[in-house]
């Protein structure tokens, strides 16, 4: 435009030059813009007493915000100092964070069963806490959305864990879970109460890279069950649409539920199952109020599931989360691995019992979207290893 102003040929001379100059200053003037990484926090003064803040980035991370507009599309949101902001439609099935060269290099393995043991009891105790961005972020490596997520929504990881527990990428889950990435074949089925069933959900939201319903809290048994449905659904039809896709489904919903005999269960594990599955199975809450809140005959139905499932190499038991399980949790933790190796355990206990606060739970019971999403990750380390 400058260059081509009806002047004489010395005036759009200089008018070329000013405006070279022109563009040169905003140019480099953008590119010291700093980025943001704008984030939902918990709303509790004990992680952080503000519930959107604006984080300073790397440039290497820039600035993107998810919001979930539909089942399959998510908004980005871009910020920087001068208060701009664009939003992008983009595909969940294909978003992935830009700069992510690096974790091709990060090689992830499954673990054959027995799987990883993690610990149990006062091994797993951790305190909740959130971590900026910028201090988590590595030149190494830059985190997908999920690990932005674990990041600034609250993580807890036991001291004996710091050097071992990884917080995995979506791309990671996948490629960990995957029997095409893996070569062998992978079932991942989770089935039980409304407590592993926020676990699934969590871990669908880890798996699908996305907060499935919007992120919406769970507030009674009717939303968690079109939740589940929900999530179902999805891992299914990107189970078939895409042969890299694992396969992780929540399977005998009434049989394994708890309020029925628990040789029900059993029997739908044994008839439901392939030489490949990993089932994670919780139920205790529905066995102690079937057997009247008796600690004796809900750890004796407990003890006979794992006795049926013993020697078939498939089942991780899952602890109840904190709360008037206390009894059953401590009687279970001499039956469960490391104690006892023949009988798998995920202890999700200690997470819950030291998430005290006021977004840990919507119900008083039930544990927020969050809570559940660390669980899953918790789960994939007991599955997968990162080299």
């Amino acid at each position: 435009l400058f260059c081509s102003t009806n002047t004489s040929k010395m005036f759009r001379i200089s008018y070329c030059a000013i405006g070279a100059a022109v563009l040169l200053f905003i140019g480099v003037d953008h590119q010291h813009q700093r980025h943001y990484l704008k984030t939902s926090l918990p709303n509790s003064s004990d992680v952080l007493d503000t519930t959107n803040i604006l984080t300073p980035v790397s440039d290497e991370t820039k600035g993107v915000e998810i919001t979930i507009s539909a089942p399959e599309q998510v908004l980005v949101s871009v910020g920087s100092d001068d208060g701009e902001e664009v939003q992008l439609d983009s595909t969940v099935a294909e978003f992935k964070t830009t700069d992510t060269a690096t974790a091709h290099q990060r090689k992830v393995r499954f673990i054959p069963y027995p799987h990883k043991t993690l610990g149990s009891g006062a091994s797993m105790q951790c305190q909740w806490e959130t971590r900026p961005i910028t201090n988590a972020s590595t030149a190494s490596q830059v985190l997908d959305i999920t690990q932005q997520s674990a990041y600034t929504e609250g993580i807890c990881i036991p001291p004996t864990l710091y050097d071992t527990l990884h917080i995995f990428s979506s791309e990671e889950a996948v490629e960990c879970l995957s029997s095409k990435v893996q070569k062998r074949d992978i079932r991942v089925v989770l089935s039980g109460d409304s407590y592993m069933k926020q676990l699934y959900i969590g871990l669908t939201d880890i798996l699908m890279s996305k907060h499935i319903s919007d992120g919406k809290e769970i507030m009674d048994n009717v939303e968690r069950s079109k939740m589940l449905s929900t999530a179902r659904y999805w891992m299914k039809k990107r189970h078939e649409e895409n042969a890299t896709f694992p396969f992780v489904q929540f399977q005998c919903v009434v049989e394994c539920y708890g309020n029925k005999p628990i040789d029900v269960c059993s029997e739908c594990i044994k008839s439901s199952s392939v030489n490949s599955d990993v089932w994670f199975v919780g139920g205790g809450i529905h066995i102690y109020e079937r057997v009247k809140n008796h600690v004796n005959g809900t750890m004796q139905g407990i003890q006979q599931l794992l006795d049926a499932e013993e020697g078939q190499n498939r089942t991780i038991y899952v602890s109840p989360p904190a709360g008037p399980m206390e009894r059953i949790y401590q009687g279970l933790l001499p039956q469960v691995a490391p104690e006892n190796p023949a009988h798998p355990f995920l202890d999700v206990y200690q997470l819950t019992k030291s998430c005290t606060m006021e977004n840990c739970t919507y119900d008083g019971s039930h544990r927020s979207r969050y809570v559940n999403r660390w669980k899953a990750q918790l789960l994939l380390n007991t599955l997968c290893e990162v080299k």
